[in-house]
């Protein structure tokens, strides 16, 4: 299976299985999902035609954020709000995910949007807005009806999902919760014959344990950069 559409994600996201979510420049050359469901960007070329696209899809006061292996340094007329590095990890196959282990575990719906937000607002996963579940399946775990564990799929390319928005109350972490709504995401991204990935920030050390754990290995590093038109 070709991984290299995993070197930058949100561009073959974008041109491929969900450019019924994308937001382009009017020549194409730039993408970006819509909003509400997240700030990230795809530009296949970054060179002066692509930042150029780029401008205009997010506008004089808007914000670009790429995820992806290398992230050119930005020209004039541009500034740079944020630049670490991250980890990509891609799960082994099907049979060497452990099994889902939970009867808590149901499959979210747009009714679930509200309290989806309202998680991620705790507990700060990475961006996620009222939108977000549009992206794929996610599952979460409540108790006494509140929502308190979730992970889904977010960017989707040929052959690869990626588990994200990985979200744990304070209040019943240690329970291994984590683990379980990530590998329900897991499960279903590979369960329709693609095979799940994610990313995880430099420095979160718990959740490169959680995920190497069960069953992700690392494919490479890559770079997370936030920019905005100068004013």
């Amino acid at each position: 299976m070709a991984d290299h559409v995993l070197d930058d994600m949100a561009w073959h996201a974008l041109t491929g299985p969900q450019a019924h979510l994308a937001d382009s420049s009017s020549d194409g050359a730039a993408h970006r999902y819509r909003d509400g469901i997240g700030p990230f960007c795809g530009v296949q070329h970054l060179d002066a035609a692509g930042w150029t696209a780029l401008a205009e899809l997010v506008g004089p006061h808007g914000t670009a954020v790429f995820l992806r292996g290398e992230v050119e340094a930005a020209p004039s007329g541009w500034r740079e709000l944020l630049r670490e590095p991250a980890t990509q990890y891609v799960a082994g196959d099907l049979t060497g995910l452990p099994p889902q282990a939970s009867r808590e575990l149901v499959e979210l719906t747009s009714s679930d949007s509200p309290d989806m937000v309202a998680l991620a607002a705790a507990t700060e996963p990475g961006p996620f807005g009222p939108n977000s579940h549009l992206t794929g399946r996610w599952f979460g775990i409540r108790r006494e009806g509140r929502l308190v564990a979730m992970a889904g799929e977010r960017m989707r390319v040929v052959g690869f999902g990626e588990v994200s928005g990985v979200c744990v109350d304070p209040a019943v972490r240690g329970e291994g919760l984590g683990a379980v709504v990530t590998l329900a995401a897991a499960h279903g991204i590979q369960e329709r014959g693609d095979r799940a990935m994610l990313h995880v920030r430099d420095g979160n050390e718990g959740a490169h344990r959680l995920y190497r754990r069960v069953g992700f290995g690392v494919r490479r590093a890559v770079t997370v950069a936030v920019l905005r038109p100068a004013s």
